[in-house]
């Protein structure tokens, strides 16, 4: 309970100082790269909350909106803009590229070079981790970016964006340095991570499940790199993030330390504008999945109360809206709208279902199977959401649900992926969109009933901030969210 009560504190001084540092960013005549007062057990905690609340914040909306798991409700329209997929320069500018540059990745950053000046490895191994981490969220975002001449300070104002596949592979570099730098003989840092309390076996296997998941999502663009890299894992023992073990960041039932969707959606707007989307609702009821009473609530009132029901996506926001209230319609439910429901930054069940596609595709070298992972992959979902795991054995029996062996790969895969986007139900929002864009799968995804992209588009990407078309001479140029991503290239 102490540990506990220790992290959700760090927590509240982490975010604090996560603001602090975006308004800094602001001042030209403040080198970033060299805070006057800090140090890495306090500039850590900071990094690890600004990420979580820009990921279970404005990308927790973004990604369960264009995954499908959430959409707006009748009686608002907050999120309309979502829904009509029309993104702009200015939606996601300094509060989100700003919050993961300037805080988030500047602060991961000043960790390593001062954990490294100070002689102290295993700071600096969670430094460089956590900025690969962070540098593939904005390249999954964003596409193209400025990488390895970001955060220059003044010694580079117009930072040169970089091709994503060159990002990718200097994320790969960047993880086994911060693996070789690892020494569970040296002092840890303790409460100051918190995400593992310092556990530095636990930030092997996040770093390792980190490099599975960025070789992964290579799978249809360079698959030959991705099995060349996955099998010298397997041949090397590499071990991954286990049931128990996912990464992420508590929260408490605290003003400024609250969970930051239910701060935004249940404190700030009063649970009036997210609702239950049919395309997750209904596949959830198709297939007997217990885990809806975590993933929704039933609806409050109305001719429905008590019972599960949802929303087409994105209807609420066409000429024939109905205007029905949050209320008579299910909402977010248990996991996702509390106040003390952590952000994950890679959960245990994403770790079984990157194993069990690297295995189905047959990436392993044999050193795994496939359908037991895809077994444990539900398992750890219905572990971290709060799901009692007697009725496993159940769902799995269904033929829908369960693991079809013997068919052709991409079909295994299918399978897989229809698995992890439903774990990522209001918990890896992000996540679920990125490895959506991927893949294709889930197959039954159609674009929203408010799309003005046309048919069959589901945005690929977000536009590049206004601030960098204003103040960085190297910027590309507008690219529009039907663009896709480098990896994107599966039909």
């Amino acid at each position: 309970m102490k540990k506990i009560c220790k992290r959700a504190f760090a927590v509240l001084l982490a975010l604090s100082l996560g603001f602090t540092a975006c308004d800094d960013y602001l001042d030209v005549n403040v080198d970033p790269n060299n805070p006057p007062t800090s140090t890495p057990a306090l500039t850590l905690p900071a990094g690890q909350g600004e990420l979580a609340y820009v990921l279970g914040n404005q990308f927790q909306f973004l990604g369960n909106f264009f995954a499908q798991h959430w959409t707006q409700a009748g009686a608002a329209n907050q999120y309309c803009d979502l829904e009509l997929y029309q993104i702009t320069s200015s939606d996601y500018d300094a509060r989100v590229w700003g919050e993961l540059y300037a805080g988030a990745l500047n602060d991961f950053r000043y960790v390593a070079a001062q954990a490294e000046e100070n002689g102290n490895p295993n700071f600096q191994a969670i430094g460089e981790i956590m900025q690969a981490y962070t540098m593939q969220v904005i390249t999954d975002a964003w596409g193209d970016v400025p990488f390895t001449s970001a955060l220059e300070g003044l010694d580079n104002v117009n930072p040169e964006y970089q091709e994503q596949e060159l990002i990718y592979d200097g994320l790969i570099n960047k993880l086994d340095s911060a693996l070789m730098l690892i020494d569970e003989g040296a002092p840890e840092p303790g409460a100051s991570d918190l995400v593992y309390g310092g556990d530095m076996d636990l930030w092997r296997r996040f770093a390792n499940t980190l490099k599975l998941r960025i070789y992964l999502r290579q799978a249809y663009v360079r698959p030959d790199v991705a099995q060349s890299g996955i099998q010298q894992m397997y041949a090397n023992g590499a071990e991954f993030l286990e049931i128990g073990q996912t990464g992420d960041i508590p929260f408490a039932d605290q003003t400024q330390n609250r969970n930051p969707f239910y701060q935004t959606q249940v404190v700030f707007r009063g649970g009036v504008d997210v609702v239950a989307s049919n395309t997750a609702l209904n596949y959830l009821e198709e297939t007997n999945d217990p885990r809806i009473d975590e993933f929704y609530n039933p609806a409050e009132r109305g001719p429905a109360a008590g019972l599960f029901v949802g929303v087409d996506q994105g209807v609420e926001c066409t000429p024939d809206r109905t205007g029905d209230q949050a209320n008579t319609v299910s909402k977010p439910g248990p996991f996702a709208a509390s106040p003390t429901s952590a952000v994950p930054f890679i959960t245990a069940a994403e770790s079984y279902f990157l194993q069990a596609e690297a295995a189905a595709r047959g990436w392993t070298g044999g050193m795994a199977d496939a359908q037991e992972l895809y077994r444990q992959g539900i398992e750890a979902s219905f572990v971290y959401v709060g799901q009692d795991i007697d009725a496993l054995d159940e769902y799995l029996a269904q033929s829908e649900v369960g693991y079809p062996t013997g068919a052709p790969v991409e079909e295994q895969v299918e399978q897989i992926i229809t698995q992890k986007w439903i774990s990522f139900n209001g918990v890896q929002g992000f996540e679920a969109w990125t490895e959506y864009r991927r893949t294709g799968y889930p197959s039954f995804i159609d674009p929203s009933a408010a799309s003005t992209l046309g048919p069959d588009i589901i945005p690929k990407r977000l536009i590049y901030p206004n601030t960098e078309a204003i103040r960085n001479s190297n910027y590309p140029g507008l690219l529009e969210v039907d663009v896709p991503v480098w990896w994107d290239v599966k039909d």
